[in-house]
């Protein structure tokens, strides 16, 4: 299939003559001069981390949750934000925003996006310190029943026991009024939120009970059960796509194929709906099913790697490998989004001690996606109200992909770049597209009849769907201040005479 798209500047600039009898064009064609420097674009890269609370127990104020970090996080496009429900509705019916909003104001306002995860069960306590409830103490008092159960380092813990009938007829209604709540205020185009994270099963947000031993009586309760909350989720979030564990569970021992795997832990529905995939505790703990479940559906849906690793253990005890194999399963493993709960002081460390690993991880052949084109020709010129084709090939030099849609816009601009003229190519997209492959493209753009005949420069530019705006760099030299990349010259002559 021939997809529309476009992009580039000037390395070689040549005329080259068209032969197609009467008619013939003088075609332009350009090479483009590659880089290796780190890209930083959106739906991809390292993300920050913010919350309440550490996972080791230590509170977290709004101030170091964003001013804290020192800087504006240049290598990093997206933030992770852990909260709990019990944060967030504190007392049945009377929420709690503003700690949030201001997180997600701040780095909303320095370009970042946000991957939201509100847990909604119960978290097994890391170090055993106080403080880290996940569900109101309200919600016990109403009648939901819960399970206790010995968390990290002896920690007392309750979950919700997900096949007493409390579960389904108090537990649920009051989730989904949370969650559509929560739905309502950030579940919006113009919202930094780009992802939602299913925090409604098991612990650690990884949709298993590792800790808890949840019993439970076969497959097909367990399957049923996690259908409703995976359903759940997707008819609440409807704006931004829903990102899902792909974890193994306590059951893994008794699972049989892949198939089985994904029908334990309701992924089967959850794939079927487009939820993203994320794979918790990189490097360590990777199995057969979380490997076959990548290789097969990388291609169509984004991936997520969460690393055990971090500076607040491993440089101390190394037991999850070095932060440069992390880095390397994360591209192995075709991951969009990378993290290793990057706090303030975790984040200013790293930038210390290791910001190289983090550059190396976003040059070529690392997470996320890189897209640069190889060549590109135009007519040298035409008439105002023709059609202006382009053509050229692509290539993504990274393991992840561009998953969201983002248009290809076409500029005419004066030598100073000043605009007079553009038009989106809305059925350009690149979303397909996978390191190793070869993409040749075809743009076709209308220009305007009522542009003045003149030399115009040819410029283009990935653009946000929703703004218009350039969003994504390319892997070429060139850029603009906006964000444009010049392909050369082009002559416009006036407008064909009416027949």
């Amino acid at each position: 299939m021939r997809e529309k798209w476009l992009i580039g500047l000037v390395f070689a600039l040549s005329a080259v003559p068209v032969v197609a009898g009467a008619g013939a064009q003088t075609r332009k064609t350009v090479a483009f001069s590659e880089h290796n420097r780190p890209l930083v674009n959106p739906y991809m890269g390292w993300g920050l981390w913010a919350g309440p609370r550490y996972y080791d127990g230590r509170p977290f104020t709004v101030e170091y949750n964003t001013a804290g970090f020192g800087d504006n996080a240049p290598l990093f496009k997206w933030v992770l934000i852990d909260w709990m429900w019990s944060d967030r509705e504190p007392q049945e019916g009377r929420y709690y925003w503003k700690d949030l909003d201001a997180i997600l104001d701040y780095w909303a306002s320095r370009d970042k996006q946000v991957y939201l995860r509100v847990w909604i069960t119960d978290d097994p306590g890391w170090n055993g310190a106080p403080g880290n409830e996940v569900c109101p103490e309200w919600l016990w008092t109403e009648g939901v029943k819960f399970r206790a159960y010995t968390g990290e380092s002896d920690s007392k813990k309750r979950e919700p026991d997900y096949i007493h009938p409390s579960y389904e007829s108090i537990y649920l209604p009051k989730a989904r009024r949370f969650l559509s709540g929560l739905a309502a205020r950030y579940d919006r185009k113009d919202s930094p939120v780009i992802l939602w994270g299913a925090m409604g099963y098991g612990q650690w947000g990884e949709w298993h009970t590792m800790w808890s031993h949840y019993p439970w009586p076969d497959r097909d309760v367990k399957h049923a059960v996690l259908k409703k909350l995976v359903e759940m989720y997707s008819d609440i979030f409807k704006v931004r796509p829903v990102m899902i564990s792909y974890c193994f569970d306590d059951d893994q021992r008794q699972v049989t194929s892949l198939e089985d795997f994904h029908y334990r832990q309701a992924l089967d529905v959850a794939l079927s709906k487009h939820f993203a995939l994320a794979r918790h505790g990189f490097i360590d703990g990777l199995l057969l099913y979380d490997y076959l479940t990548m290789e097969k559906y990388w291609p169509q849906a984004a991936m997520l790697a969460e690393g055990d690793w971090s500076y607040l253990d491993v440089k101390n005890h190394g037991t999850h490998g070095t932060l440069e194999e992390n880095i390397a399963v994360m591209a192995q493993w075709h991951s969009n989004f990378g993290h290793f709960y990057m706090d303030a002081e975790s984040y200013k460390r790293a930038m210390r001690e290791d910001r190289e690993a983090f550059e190396n991880g976003l040059r070529s052949g690392g997470i996320g996606y890189r897209l640069l084109p190889l060549t590109a020709s135009w007519p040298a010129e035409l008439h105002a109200g023709d059609l202006l084709m382009i053509e050229s090939r692509w290539v993504n030099r990274n393991t992840g992909r561009l998953y969201a849609h983002h248009p290809l816009r076409v500029y005419l601009t004066d030598a100073e770049g000043i605009e007079k003229s553009s038009a989106p190519d809305r059925a350009f997209t690149p979303i397909d597209w996978v390191s190793g492959k070869e993409y040749p493209v075809t743009t076709l753009i209308r220009v305007p009849e009522a542009l003045q005949a003149g030399t115009y420069d040819l410029r283009i530019a990935i653009t946000d769907p929703d703004s218009g705006k350039p969003a994504v760099r390319l892997a070429i030299e060139g850029e603009d201040s906006r964000m444009r990349y010049r392909l050369g010259t082009i002559r416009i002559l006036p407008a064909r005479a009416a027949r």
